[in-house]
């Protein structure tokens, strides 16, 4: 018995990580414990359970010994507690228990979701022998709650079989669909005479997309977990994206397990061992990120949603010679931010060429807000109408009933037309500016044309220009566009309506003139944090960092946030958004643009440190974990 494995290293494999390529034990039990099982992790069921087996369960007939659990099946008469004279339920009706046996589980002490799954163990295969490794979900009855089979053994018409299945629920109350490879034990016994008398590892891979289901390496039944929703009485739930408990169990006779071989008995169940690997949590900031296909992410200039337990990354679809959108923003979800599930084209480009958003024009930086009131998902972005450069300079929306999408396209335009700043005093709004005086930028004269609303002037009857942006949430519930404007010169915050739909006109301007993009933005202990970059194209330049105690200002320029080698060029990257966790915990994300190849641009994720005066610096690491 091998006692000592923590971790295995997988070399090539395409799992839904973000780069993923380790599985890390988080539990075992080696029952390397003489006696009784661990109370704080085994529960026992007890009586007659299921499928009108004949044995009654009992913790006895489980214990350790020699490094193994044995589950003990026995032939033992006594009276039935349960019986009932003339009892049509078949737990009471039988005078006598017959057999003794035991079935633990992890129920309430150990639960999953999602992993790899070894239990190692010896089954017997005598008359009678029903053993089992399979998993519960812990919510709902079943089948809604999903029944996982790693491994059962019983007879089908007198023919024992090896079984690998799953069960969800459907219309009917305790009817359930299958997803079954029943493999004739012939198949097994035919490659190795004595197969029985061996130890076997029976393993399950479970991801966000599937369930592989292995004995000793080879794969007996591969379930998508598209198929696996639930009928209306499971609320059309996923069972199979919900934590699992183990169940090890040793069955006689009942509906398939055959006629009990009466010298079979003490039967014995041997497991050596459980174990349960799960994806290492790590962030590989630079590197390719593989979705459950095996794909690097396409979700450039993107942002993050969290809802309902989920986080939904949405971005910029690029292709390998343009970054114009051919396609529209993608979405991926994770439960756990490091494996990501292609969840398709949330909201696709047109065909239509009088359409905005017609294929070819140019999609950026797509952030997305749920909005509790109207029940929408809310998608803003940046849009420069095609073969029209970045002349447009438009804000777009878009709404969807799901997060996923589809989103349908809304409108586009320019920002606030018509309205001045409210943090533009009376004196500058009067003052006449001309452009034609103007005409040679950054000239002193210039600069404070600028300042004092050179630009804001010029587009002010048609809108203020918009191009990177982000939004933001504040705890009160209102929403905030915030985007370059007036030539990427200046930075706008502008308030959302209720709806998150359209702006209400209420904005301000903040260092006018003093060229920030790609603004990504936070709150911390009442203070708002912006990171934003300089203007120098693809290339990667110094971050710059402000502070306000409130979202309408006045804000404070600090140092640059990066520290360490690579801080001059923000570690060859550019912010897009700040994702913040329920722990407490901020990532700071951003992107590596490859303009020769936009498909193959990267991204990095770092967490946000704070000094000892709570400001927050960001810090390389190539590779961390989440808490």
């Amino acid at each position: 018995m091998n006692k000592f494995v923590i971790t295995i290293i997988i070399g090539i494999f395409c799992c839904s990580g973000i780069t993923a390529q380790e599985w890390q034990l988080v539990w075992s039990d080696e029952f390397d414990t003489e006696g009784a099982l661990d109370k704080a992790i085994w529960n026992f069921e007890e009586g007659f359970a299921r499928n009108e087996e004949l044995q009654w369960y009992q913790p006895d007939n489980a214990f350790c010994k020699g490094g193994y659990l044995i589950i003990e099946a026995r032939q033992e008469k006594r009276e039935n507690p349960l019986y009932k004279v003339n009892s049509t339920d078949w737990r009471s009706s039988r005078k006598n228990i017959e057999y003794t046996s035991s079935s633990v589980t992890t129920a309430g002490k150990k639960e999953f979701l999602y992993g790899r799954f070894e239990v190692k163990a010896r089954i017997p295969v005598a008359g009678g022998a029903w053993p089992a490794i399979w998993t519960l979900g812990k919510d709902m009855e079943w089948p809604s709650n999903g029944e996982i089979d790693m491994m059962e053994y019983y007879r089908i018409k007198g023919v024992p079989h090896i079984l690998a299945n799953a069960a969800w629920g459907t219309e009917q109350r305790y009817h359930a669909k299958w997803a079954s490879k029943a493999i004739p034990f012939t198949y097994f016994t035919e490659k190795e005479a004595d197969w029985a008398s061996k130890f076997h590892i029976w393993r399950m891979d479970w991801d966000e997309t599937s369930i592989k289901l292995y004995l000793d390496d080879e794969l007996l039944n591969e379930i998508p977990l598209s198929k696996t929703v639930n009928g209306s009485l499971g609320k059309h739930a996923n069972p199979f994206m919900q934590p699992h408990y183990l169940l090890l169990n040793l069955a006689i006779g009942g509906i398939n397990g055959g006629i009990p071989d009466v010298a079979a008995f003490p039967m014995k169940y041997e497991i050596d061992y459980v174990r349960v690997y799960q994806k290492k949590k790590e962030i590989r900031s630079g590197e390719k990120w593989l979705d459950n296909k095996g794909q690097h992410i396409n979700a450039h200039g993107g942002g993050v949603l969290h809802h309902e337990g989920k986080y939904y990354w949405f971005g910029e679809h690029k292709s390998e010679t343009t970054s114009a959108a051919l396609v529209g923003v993608t979405c991926y979800s994770s439960t756990d931010l490091c494996h990501w599930t292609n969840e398709g084209v949330a909201m696709p480009v047109s065909d239509d060429d009088g359409s905005d958003i017609v294929k070819g024009c140019t999609i950026e930086r797509p952030k997305v807000v749920y909005n509790p009131k109207t029940k929408k998902f809310v998608m803003w972005f940046h849009l420069e109408l095609k073969g029209k450069g970045y002349e447009a300079a438009r804000a777009a929306v878009a709404v969807s009933d799901s997060p996923t999408g589809p989103y349908r396209f809304i409108h586009s335009g320019r920002v606030n037309p018509g309205k001045y700043p409210f943090n533009m005093i009376e004196k500058e709004r009067k003052l006449k500016l001309n452009p034609n005086k103007y005409k040679e930028w950054w000239t002193p004269q210039w600069r404070t044309a600028v300042d004092k609303g050179l630009l804001l002037k010029r587009d002010l009857s048609g809108g203020q220009m918009s191009r990177d942006m982000t939004l933001f949430v504040d705890e009160d519930g209102k929403a905030y566009h915030i985007y370059s404007s007036e030539e990427n010169l200046t930075l706008h915050i502008a308030e959302l309506t209720d709806d998150y739909q359209e702006h209400t006109g209420k904005y301000i301007r903040i260092f006018p003139g003093g060229h920030n993009e790609a603004p990504a933005i936070f709150k911390k202990d009442g203070t708002y944090w912006m990171i934003t970059s300089g203007c120098t194209g693809w290339d990667p330049n110094e971050a710059r960092m402000f502070s306000a105690k409130s979202i309408w200002g006045p804000w404070k320029q600090h140092p640059n946030p990066c520290v360490g080698k690579g801080a001059d060029k923000t570690f060859g990257g550019q912010s897009t958004f700040i994702l913040p966790l329920s722990n407490g915990q901020f990532i700071f994300m951003a992107d590596i643009w490859r303009p020769k190849n936009p498909i193959d641009a990267r991204y990095i994720w770092l967490p946000i440190e704070f000094d000892k005066e709570g400001k927050p610096f960001l810090e390389w690491k190539g590779v961390w974990s989440l808490k």
